[in-house]
């Protein structure tokens, strides 16, 4: 077991907990770093000593069916037995959050049941990176769902992987396939002509929902796509450009400075001088932003745009 910054994190198997009703609590665990257990009725000293069926009594007086009693009792278990090479999770505030505890019950004056977290509750993998629900398995994701407060995770390996930053090898085969077709797509997209560079474009901005609103005229003759986004009404606009020096990049970051109603410039070219690629590197800017034939290819496939591309080629 590891969980210092860089080091791998191994587990001999991992536990899902549902802080409270609704999430009630998970906003006070994680300030707190502790893992909390409702089940107030329970005894405390039933379960350090083991006498599992003092505990079954117990629940049996809540309820007749064997299955309920049977399903509380396991969880009642794990958060008393569960050694400290377990793997915690739970989700928070969009996020996986994971830790690991020390078999350490305390006893509150209602009932309640805590257990310290090793460290502190951490919402990022070894790397740094920020654990969002966005980016997990819809398998993980499911363990909100259910019912009751502690239960086994099922995709332990999968669930290792995305807290040490690394994937599955079958996954890491397909990231490599979609990494070659990008640069295969570089010398296709530098092959473009001007015209076809700009449908390219706009296709890809199409694809992301974007719509095309045309040039308005004035400063924005400067302008090859004027685009509009229907959901946040954000407007912006691009220019695309077969060659370009890094004078002309320049140029037109000056003119968009003196734009108005754009919230964002793109400004595109598949074959950049290359002292361009370094002082559009060295300027970033969030709302200038610089596109050349690596981003192009990029965007193409998350577009679903290679057979176009192919067509052209061919």
């Amino acid at each position: 077991m590891s969980h210092g910054t860089r080091k791998k994190i191994t587990a001999s198997r991992a536990l899902f907990i549902k802080l409270g009703q609704g999430g009630m609590w998970e906003a006070e665990c994680v300030s707190s770093d502790t893992l909390r257990f409702g089940y107030h009725v329970i005894p405390h000293a039933a379960c350090v000593n083991g006498e599992w069926n003092v505990v079954e009594k117990v629940l049996r007086e809540k309820t007749d069916s064997q299955t309920a009693i049977t399903s509380h009792l396991r969880q009642v278990k794990e958060f008393y037995q569960a050694k400290e090479d377990v793997l915690w999770i739970t989700f928070f505030s969009d996020r996986l959050w994971w830790a690991f505890s020390k078999p350490e019950i305390a006893v509150h004056e209602n009932g309640e049941k805590t257990r310290p977290v090793i460290g502190k509750w951490s919402d990022s993998d070894v790397m740094g990176e920020r654990l969002l629900k966005a980016r997990l398995s819809g398998r993980l994701l499911s363990l909100a769902m259910y019912r009751g407060t502690i239960c086994s995770v099922d995709q332990l390996t999968y669930l290792l992987h995305k807290l040490n930053g690394t994937v599955e090898p079958h996954v890491a085969e397909v990231q490599m396939a979609y990494e070659r077709l990008q640069r295969s797509l570089v010398p296709i997209i530098k092959s473009l002509h001007p015209k076809e560079l700009e449908i390219l474009v706009d296709l890809i901005f199409r694809q992301s929902g974007w719509q095309r609103v045309g040039v308005a005229g004035g400063t924005e003759k400067d302008v090859d796509l004027d685009l509009l986004s229907p959901v946040t009404l954000e407007r912006i606009g691009v220019q695309v450009k077969s060659k370009a020096t890094p004078a002309v990049w320049r140029a037109y970051r000056e003119k968009f400075a003196d734009m108005r109603g754009f919230t964002r410039f793109y400004f595109v070219t598949h074959s950049p001088d290359p002292g361009l690629i370094g002082e559009a590197e060295k300027g970033e800017d969030e709302s200038f932003i610089f596109w050349g034939a690596e981003q192009l290819a990029s965007q193409a496939v998350r577009g679903g745009l290679t057979g176009w591309l192919l067509d052209k080629a061919a």
